[in-house]
Order: structure tokens, then sequence, then C-alpha cells
């Protein structure tokens, strides 16, 4: 049975559900970036590439939130959520689990070369090894359809573009994991030098009481179990503590043993967390009420956005080789490239037609190998096909024909677009002699 008495017991938990979600989440295409086909992939919806605004204000959306989070809760991603950390912390386990296994001893502060230490280490190297393997495969796939991916690599057919990043990213993660760990946290992560700028003083910190310090016994525990190699009693405001919680789990159950609470707790700056629900979220000076606020309300702007947004995208180009051609009976024709696809979640039928007037005197025409075109949820379609019509009704030169696609089971689903149609000069002035 799970047990929360403890942060670290927390901290654990929430680390393996949000590893569970990170790995799950490019095969269920809730936040994931298809850069073979161009798409978005968000909640239920899709973006695709000419739908840039939207993409700009989703990625806006997640960093804003990002921000709102560090300002409230500091560095709680780094100790909680972070990969990073997680890969550290599983890495020290394996270690200690290696050395109780082949009882190596690390007392002594020597170098240890001997044969069970070698055998730990290769033991540590080739799990960390395998790990990398799958971390690199899980990051590519947010970038590429994971099933295709995961069929191509178990008949062995994945390509050497994405077998090449996933053994790079493999590599990086190796060598994070094995050389550099926390010295990237305290040294490099861009994310623990901004949270350093939209801080203030009633982010969340771990705080050491100092106007209790002559109740500390000076056992040292919270310095010395400390990952990142810090005593917090110096100051609750170092940018290396993660919020992991180790230290208030050490203090509390210590001094419980004499019968006094403990001298590290969490809280906002210098106060207390707070009675009310709101107060222990955070939620306790009007800034904050306000930034959530705008956060509200330009999500709620987004989803009506992106609720509106047209299940169906139409264009044509003209065949720039050829501006038209001269049929029987006066009739002109132009050949064009038609692009459709299908953004909403299931499939259709689509006719395509002219619209406008010609459309209305029976004057337009189109050649199309099938009419209407079937189109399965998220498939795009190029389509070869011509338009024909009388150049007696048209202007010499370039004319503006409207084309427009519609679902033949729902008429509410369509779209339309322009396209340029050329008539011959000669044939307007004979008009004119006439």
């Amino acid at each position: 049975m799970l047990s929360f008495s403890t942060y670290r017991s927390k901290r654990r938990f929430v680390q393996a559900l949000s590893t569970i979600i990170i790995i799950v989440l490019p095969f269920l295409n809730v936040l994931r970036l298809d850069i073979p086909t161009l798409r978005f992939y968000f909640l239920s919806s899709v973006l695709w590439v000419d739908e840039f605004y939207l993409l700009f204000l989703v990625m806006m959306l997640i960093l804003w939130i990002i921000v709102i989070f560090s300002m409230v809760y500091g560095r709680v991603w780094c100790g909680w959520i972070c990969p990073q950390m997680v890969l550290n912390e599983l890495s020290g386990w394996l270690e200690k689990k290696t050395d109780r296994w082949l009882r190596i001893s690390r007392t002594s502060g020597r170098p240890d070369l001997s044969a069970r230490r070698l055998a730990g280490y290769a033991l540590v190297s080739a799990a960390i090894s395998a790990v990398a393997l799958l971390i690199g495969f899980n990051l590519v796939a947010y970038f590429t359809d994971p099933y295709r991916m995961l069929a191509d690599l178990l008949t062995g057919r994945l390509g050497s573009v994405e077998s090449g990043f996933i053994v790079g990213i493999a590599i990086l993660v190796y060598v994070d994991v094995m050389f550099w760990r926390e010295k990237f946290c305290t040294r490099a992560c861009p994310y623990g030098m901004m949270q350093i700028v939209v801080t203030d003083a009633n982010t969340q910190v771990v705080r050491y009481q100092r106007e209790r310090a002559h109740e500390c016994i000076d056992c040292m525990a919270c310095v010395r179990d400390c990952m990142m190699g810090i005593d917090l009693r110096t100051s609750p405001y170092q940018t290396e503590c993660i919020h992991c919680g180790d230290c208030v789990d050490l203090c509390t159950a210590i001094l419980k043993r004499l019968k006094k609470p403990t001298l590290i707790t969490f809280s906002w700056g210098g106060r207390e967390r707070g009675r009310t629900w709101y107060e222990k979220l955070g939620l306790i000076d009007a800034k904050r009420w306000i930034v959530l606020s705008i956060t509200a309300v330009y999500a709620v702007v987004l989803a009506v956005l992106i609720d509106a947004r047209q299940p169906l995208a139409l264009s044509a180009t003209g065949d720039g080789s050829t501006l038209f051609r001269e049929g029987k009976n006066g009739v002109i024709w132009n050949d064009y490239t038609l692009t459709i696809s299908n953004r909403s979640l299931n499939d259709g039928a689509f006719l395509i037609e002219c619209t406008g007037k010609l459309q209305a005197a029976g004057r337009c025409a189109l050649q199309l190998l099938e009419n209407p075109v079937f189109l399965k949820s998220r498939e795009v379609r190029t389509i070869r096909f011509s338009i024909g019509a009388s150049s007696s009704h048209l202007r010499p030169g370039p004319n503006r024909l409207a084309l427009t696609a519609v679902n033949t089971s729902d008429p509410n689903i369509r779209a339309a677009t322009e396209v340029a149609f050329f008539t011959p000069q000669h044939e307007w002035n004979q008009l004119r002699v006439r």
C-alpha cells in the first residue's frame, strides 16, 4: 500500500507518474509536433503548418504556465518532475543496489579498480545505456509517427536520420547521467537560470527556521544527505536547492524523537503555508490572482480559436508551363494543382465545384478524376484538375474564379479558395470588332 507520509514518498509517486505521462504522450497524439507531415497535435486538435499563429499561441501558453509555476513554486519542477533529476536518482539507486549485490565497499577514499568494482561499473553503464536509448527513441517519437517508427525498428527498417538522432540523444544522456549529473543542474540548466528571474519574495522556498536555531542539534543530516551538496541553514534562497523535501523529512524524523517540531519547512517566502485551500496552493497575494486570471482568459480565448477553426482546407495553384488551352466551341481550359486536407477527426467525401456567377449560369466546368473526393481523417490529397469556361464571358488575361469544397454529408463543413483563370487576348479583340 502506498504511503505519502513523507515528501520523498510523494516525490517518488510524482516522478513515476510524470515519467509514464512523458513516455505515453507521443503515442496518444496529445502533444506532438510531427515534422514529416508538418502537423502539431495538441489535445484533441491537429494544427497545421499554415496555422502557425495558433501553434505560436499554444507554445506561448505552455511557456507561460512554466513561468507561472516557477514564480509560485520555485524549483519544484527540478526535484519532482524533471527527467534529468529522475535519471540522476535512478543511477544513484542502481549504484547502491549494484554495490550491495557485489559487496563493494566505498568507505576508503582511494579509487577502487578491483574486478568487483569494474563489474559494478559495467552493469550500471549497461543499464544507463539501455535507458538512454529508450529516452532517445521517446524524444524522437515527439517529432515523428511513433507507431511507424516502432514498426520500422522491430523490422530493422528504421531510417538513418531517425537512428542517428536516437543514438546521438542516447550518447548525450549517457554522458550527462554518468559524468555530469547535478553539475548540469547547478551550472548549465536554463530553467534554473530562468527561475532566478521570475521568483519574488512570496515564491515557495525550503526554509530553515533560524529563529529556532538554538534547537538544532547539529546532526548535519540535512547537509550530509542533500543531493545538491548545499547547507540550507545558511539561506533559503540558494538557486541549487531543487525543493526535493529530503531535508524536511530528515529534520522531521530526527526532531520527532526529541518531541520537537521540525526546523525545516516549505513556506511562501517567510510566510507560513496558510490554512485556506488557495493559500495552500500559493495564491497568497493579488499578483498571483491577477496572473492566474490572465492565464485563464488566455486559455479560454485560445480554446475558442482552436474550436472555431475550419476542419477543411483548400488551395489551388495554376500550371506555370501553360497558361491556357483552347478547346472546342470556344471553351478555354486552365490546368491546376489542387491541395485539399481533411483536418477533422472523421473521414468524409468532399464535392469540388465552381462558385459564383459562372457556375450559376452553367458556364464553368471541372475535370477531375474523382469528384467527390474521399479523404480519411487528417489526410492531405494533391490532385491535378482543369477548369473550362467560355472566353466570351470573361475578360482577356487573368480572371478570378472561386472554388469550393463541401462535405457531402455535412454542408456546414466547407472551404473556399480563388484561382487565376487566363483567357487569350485575340478572342477579346474579335468580340470587340463584332
